[in-house]
């Protein structure tokens, strides 16, 4: 019996091909779950900052608000917000005009942070200045 052996000529990768293919994927997916993931730090920490500043303002309006006129000194406090804690630094400082007093604000997230999230500076005026 002499059967002749049909050779095909159907054309596939080879192995070498295949691997390369598949590093080649693999840095690419690497890439992509890396840039997303520093996107997401990017925006947790832009939201997180934005919120710290609205504490901030939050407290500057509640100083201001205040029967009597804030004394020279360094406070703390919390404030709720964004179903979060906020641990806020407030110093008041006498400036160079007599009846204005200036007001800084730090923002932490967490009480022990040694780095503010962010803060804010406003002014106040003495309410008891007569025209």
């Amino acid at each position: 019996m002499n059967q002749k052996i049909k050779q095909s000529n159907a054309k596939g990768f080879t192995l070498l091909e295949v691997l390369i293919a598949m590093v080649i994927f693999g840095y690419a997916a690497v890439g992509l779950v890396s840039g997303i993931t520093k996107y997401q730090m990017a925006q947790l920490t832009a939201s997180q900052r934005t919120v710290a500043h609205w504490v901030a303002m939050n407290r500057l309006a509640e100083t201001r608000l205040e029967k009597d006129w804030p004394n020279v000194g360094v406070t703390r406090g919390t404030a709720e917000m964004a179903n979060k804690t906020w641990y806020w630094l407030q110093t008041v400082s006498k400036t160079t005009e007599k009846d204005l007093r200036k007001v800084e604000i730090e923002i932490r997230f967490e009480e022990t942070d040694e780095l503010k999230t962010t803060s804010f500076v406003g002014f106040i005026a003495n309410k008891a200045i007569k025209k």
